[in-house]
């Protein structure tokens, strides 16, 4: 007999569902999380249980003065499902898949919302200059720690990977310049 039964390992150490703790910028927006046979509605700040299964789950966040903002949350898997495949065997770890065990969300994530409208194209293009700025910053890290998982002879699947993250960096990118675009100057 395996370490944990003949099946579903991860069931029983990950479970099927994670918890989210969700920040926006301003405090206290209204949000909706839908999955796959999932909905939920909070105010910020929350802890929010999202079950696995439902991955990938969409996160629409609104507040007065601001414009809508939406990200979206993809779930990852946990090693205790690797785990069960080696030592509960395929029919396990196919039952975890099935389950949507073994998966987990981020532990915490932060949406930020752009002002709907600003004093002055200056102060608007403060605001954007900034967060595209701290985009970059974030995404610099993210690939850089990418590449640094690489093996050294800079594998297809690294290079793909790298690629990955670069693309969804332009997709966050081009987001906040569309919010740019779409803001009002007051008066």
């Amino acid at each position: 007999m395996s370490l944990c039964g003949m099946s579903a390992c991860a069931s029983i150490v990950s479970g099927t569902e994670s918890t989210t703790y969700l920040e926006t910028k301003p405090v206290d927006a209204r949000c909706r999380l839908h999955g796959q046979d999932f909905t939920r509605e909070v105010n910020t700040p929350a802890s929010v249980p999202l079950p696995a299964k439902s991955s990938p789950v969409t996160v629409e966040c609104n507040a007065d003065g601001y414009q809508r903002a939406t990200q979206e949350l993809e779930a990852s898997m946990d090693g205790w499902v690797f785990g069960n495949l080696i030592f509960g065997g395929i029919v396990g770890g196919v039952i975890d898949i099935a389950r949507g065990a073994g998966k987990k969300f981020p532990p915490q994530i932060q949406v930020v919302m752009d002002p709907a409208t600003f004093k002055t194209e200056a102060e608007r293009d403060r605001h954007y200059d900034e967060r595209v700025r701290v985009e970059n910053e974030q995404w610099d890290r993210a690939i850089a720690t990418v590449r640094g998982q690489c093996d050294s002879a800079g594998s297809t699947e690294c290079q793909r990977r790298v690629t990955e993250a670069e693309d969804r960096r332009k997709a966050e990118v081009d987001k906040i310049e569309a919010n740019r675009r779409s803001s009002r100057i007051a008066g």
